[in-house]
Parts: structure tokens; sequence; C-alpha cells
């Protein structure tokens, strides 16, 4: 879900024509975003294009709608909800998630499936470099600190507290989540390596370690992403409480501004 908020933030920096015109070529852009981990021969493009076009159709007829009701209840109602509330929106969004992979399951798989030897290589390679990267992770309270002034405006002191005690109280699911993540690419690796076509069994691990799914992952690793959801919800309570009047303006305004672009990305005709 964050890497989709991080789209949205960059299209609330571009005029309304930009965004509109990035969204029509978003699968053009996201080939050229995926082929920055794997090159691909011109057939496999064709297959994404083609795919990606598919599902963008029903994500803007289906979904979008959706990311516009969440949308003008956290406008209307950031300043108030609590803590059992923001957790049940947090479940809607990762049952959001759940079902959306479940739409491109098949044609992800087919391209993975499909790929090359050495493109394989190539993949894993790129996606273990990655993880590695994330995993370093150094200038973390940097970088949260950003988001939240891209946001807010400056922080005060209190505010850089809250957020520096934040992290240092999820060092502990970070870490496991490192470590899952490391397993995820393991298995995936063995999956995409195996010469004989997969069985049901199979197919359905490598689907579960592309999309993270949680179906049928230990109980530990389930309370800890709990545990880490429920941190963050408190963060952004406790942040929620230091508020200025001025930053509470500048948050209307980015809910706002979001509330605009998905509601014209709806009107897009693709």
């Amino acid at each position: 879900m964050r890497k989709h908020l991080i789209v949205f933030i960059l299209l609330f920096t571009l005029s309304g024509c930009l965004y509109e015109t990035m969204y029509k070529n978003a699968d053009r852009l996201a080939l050229n975003r995926l082929e920055d981990i794997v090159e691909l021969s011109d057939t496999q493009e064709q297959y994404f294009l083609v795919s990606f076009n598919a599902f963008q159709l029903i994500h803007q007829k289906e979904y979008m709608p959706e990311y516009l009701k969440w949308l003008k209840v956290l406008k209307n109602e950031w300043q108030s909800l609590d803590e059992s509330q923001l957790k049940q929106l947090a479940d809607e969004v990762q049952g959001h998630w759940h079902e959306v992979t479940k739409r491109i399951n098949e044609p992800t798989l087919t391209l993975l499936i499909g790929l090359g030897e050495q493109q394989k290589q190539q993949l894993m390679s790129t996606l273990k470099e990655r993880a590695q990267s994330r995993a370093k992770n150094t200038d973390r309270l940097e970088r949260a600190i950003e988001r939240f002034e891209d946001i807010l405006g400056d922080l005060s002191p209190i505010q850089r507290s809250i957020i520096t005690k934040y992290l240092d109280e999820t060092e502990y699911n970070r870490e496991v989540w490192n470590l899952h993540t490391q397993s995820r690419l393991t298995r995936l690796d063995a999956l995409l390596a195996l010469k004989t076509p997969l069985k049901q069994t199979e197919h359905q691990l490598m689907a579960h370690n592309v999309f993270n799914s949680m179906d049928n992952a230990p109980e530990h690793l389930k309370r800890v992403r709990t545990q880490w959801m429920n941190k963050q919800i408190k963060l952004l309570i406790n942040m929620r409480e230091t508020l200025s009047p001025s930053q509470k303006h500048h948050v209307d305004e980015f809910f706002q501004s979001w509330i605009d672009v998905v509601d014209e990305l709806i009107k897009v005709k693709l």
C-alpha cells in the first residue's frame, strides 16, 4: 500500500493535465519499472502491457471508488477516529490488497514462470540486492521525518521525539520482517529454478511468496505484523495530539489533494 501512496503523493505535485497523462500511460511507466529489475523480450513486454491494461480498467471501475470512500472518511474524521476505528480501516486496506492480488495472480505468475534462465537469475539477483539495501536502512529516521514534514511542515522537538521513539520500539519488528523477506526470496528462487512444470501446491506457494500472503504464514509472523500495525496507529494518534492549527490545516489540504486526484483519475478515459 505504501508504494501506491508514494505514487499518489508524486502525482500531487503535477498539473491536472500531466497526472492524467501519466495515468493513461501507467502501463508503460510500470513496464519501465519492471525492466529495471529484469529485461523482457518483446513478447513478454506485450503480454505485460495487455495484462496491465486489462487490470487497470478493472481497478479504475471497481477499486478507485473504494479509495475515494476511504479518503473522504479520513478527510472528514481524521481528528476524531479512535484506535479501534483506525484498526478497522487498516484491516479494510489489508483485505483490499488481498483481493487485488487475487485479480493479478494469474498474469503475474504466468510472466514469472515464462522467464528464461538468465532472466530468472537477473530477477532474483536484483530483488535480493534491493532487499539487502532496504534491510540496512541507515537513514530510517531521516526518511520518516521527511515524510511527516512533507505533510505537516516543520516538526517540533516533541514530534521528532515521538517518531524516534516509534522507530526504536519497532526495530525488532523490522528485523523480523527483513528475515521473512529473505526467506520469501529464497523460496521464490527455488521455485523458479524448478525444471518441471509447477504442481498446484507449488503454484500456490509461489503466489504466497510473490504477494506476501499471510494466509499460511507462521503465527509469530502474523503476531509481529499485527503488533507493528498497532504501533503505527498509536504513532499517528500520538502525533495527532501534538499538531498545531497550521499543521492540522496542512493535513486537511493533503487529504483533499488525494480526493481531487482520485476523483480525476476515476474520470480518465483509458
